[in-house]
């Protein structure tokens, strides 16, 4: 009996402390920045290049992400000039983080539409598509298609 309270015991301090790795993890990745999103997307932007992609208006954020971009403080997308292209850029900076969830559920639907348009024909958009970047920092989330991807969610978190 004695044994069994000392694991209770010791299975509540694990507990606890997995609660507070927990808390800490959730404050650390909300970090609120303060950067301008005209920055941030011009420093991405320059690392991607603009060859492929070129600035994409509040209706297209709608019609590709299924997004109304006033809904937050404010979204740059950046677009492949052909539809059988995958390159995208998509910025959204948001009012609160709360909408992080929204926005990368939407950005997740895109992706999967866009897979599956690419499916069997498209092996190198697939490829693309599955190498993209979704980054979630506090309240700015970067989406990259492009074989710079990587490094533009560098330019991103620097820009932060």
């Amino acid at each position: 009996m004695k044994n069994l309270m000392k694991g209770i015991v010791g299975v509540k301090y694990v507990l606890i402390i997995l609660l507070f790795i927990f808390i800490a993890g959730l404050l650390s990745s909300g970090e609120i920045s303060d950067a301008k999103l005209e920055n941030v997307t011009e420093k991405v932007v320059k690392e991607v290049g603009t060859e492929k992609l070129s600035a994409a208006d509040n209706r297209m954020v709608k019609r590709l992400f299924g997004i109304n971009a006033n809904d937050y403080e404010g979204v740059s997308l950046y677009v492949a000039g052909s539809n059988m292209e995958v390159e995208e850029l998509l910025i959204v900076k948001l009012k609160d983080t709360v909408q992080s969830e929204s926005v990368e559920a939407a950005i997740q639907g895109r992706l999967e539409r866009q897979l599956e348009s690419f499916e069997g024909y498209g092996p190198e958009q697939c490829k693309l598509l599955n190498d993209h970047v979704l980054d979630v920092k506090g309240n700015y989330i970067l989406y990259v298609v492009d074989k710079k991807a990587k490094a533009a969610d560098q330019a991103f978190q620097k820009s932060l």
